[in-house]
């Protein structure tokens, strides 16, 4: 009878040990994939930037705004989630428990490139209603130091907007990390008000204004105009996908309170369903941006065109 109440208890402790590791080393793989994809586009624009016309460079300028965002943020969910495993591996050592202020800062800095990489879809949306909208004022989309500085304006505000999170103490430390308390209502609601739905609701009004003008001025748009915002609805759309993969992206992290709130119940594996949504989306929303940026298909079209022929030669 104890050899069998034994190999239950046992049989118990492997399966919550290796079911938090299982979820761990996936984030950790998913981030590792984000950061070789990251690292991979911004290297090839670095490498391939004599090929870059100079009526493209707000276009180059806005993906690599992005691929930067999610390449800091890919590399604070690949420490985080190695800490976790380390921590659900090692539960008795208390030399990896790390609740301290570099913890909160670490949660700070990351969540300035999450804030960033979700505005950087925003600036792309802004970015095509001025091509169509003001087609006849280059001033307005391919002047790039005007997105530089709102780039700058992104990065301010991602420091910003967070502050009312960090500074009431809404990060704490729980699963060998600091974040918001999947169970912090007043933390959750904050965060998502002011991190997570601003950039949704701009990107969405801005598509909803660009398609409404298209509609109105459609009969008024020469052959070349339509042309080229047959190329702009190519982009939209992909801004809309984009749009699809931020909405996923919040919606375990809000519906955890909601739900715990009601039925007082909070899965072991919420947390970790959570972080993986967020780099999963970042890292979908950036195969989507790839996927539909002519301007990307052509870097990548002249790149393996000219390891071709060098290889020939």
């Amino acid at each position: 009878m104890n050899n069998n109440n034994a190999s239950t208890t046992t049989l118990s402790f492997s399966n919550s040990f290796l079911k938090p590791v299982i979820l761990d080393w996936l984030g950790i793989g998913i981030s590792i994939i984000a950061i070789c994809k990251m690292t991979f586009m911004i290297l090839l624009i670095f490498a391939r930037r004599q090929l870059i016309k100079p009526k493209e460079r707000v276009l180059f300028l806005l993906s690599l705004n992005m691929f930067m965002n999610v390449l800091i943020f890919a590399c604070f969910t690949l420490n985080m989630f190695i800490s976790m495993l380390l921590g659900h591996m090692n539960p008795d050592r208390t030399d990896l428990h790390d609740n301290t202020l570099r913890c909160r800062l670490k949660i700070y800095v990351s969540t300035i490139a999450l804030i960033s990489a979700l505005y950087s879809n925003t600036l792309q949306a802004l970015h095509r209603l001025f091509r169509i909208v003001y087609h006849h004022r280059p001033f307005f989309y391919r002047n790039i130091y005007l997105y530089m500085f709102g780039i700058v304006v992104e990065i301010h505000l991602g420091a910003l907007l967070q502050l009312p999170v960090l500074l009431p103490g809404h990060y704490d430390y729980e699963d060998y990390h600091c974040q918001v308390y999947l169970t912090n209502w007043r933390g959750i609601l904050i965060g998502a008000s002011c991190v997570w739905l601003p950039p949704v609701i701009l990107t969405i009004i801005i598509y909803v204004c660009t398609v409404s003008f298209i509609r109105r001025n459609l009969s008024k748009f020469t052959m070349r105009q339509k042309k080229r915002i047959k190329r702009d609805f190519i982009v939209i759309r992909r801004i809309l996908w984009l749009v699809v993969f931020i909405i996923l992206f919040g919606t375990p992290a809000c519906s955890t309170p909601i739900v715990y709130h009601l039925f007082g119940y909070i899965g072991w594996w919420a947390n970790h369903i959570t972080w993986l949504t967020f780099i999963s989306s970042f890292t979908g929303m950036t195969v989507v941006h790839t996927y539909y940026a002519p301007h990307l298909h052509v870097l990548l079209a002249k790149s393996f065109n000219c390891r071709k022929l060098e290889t020939m030669v």
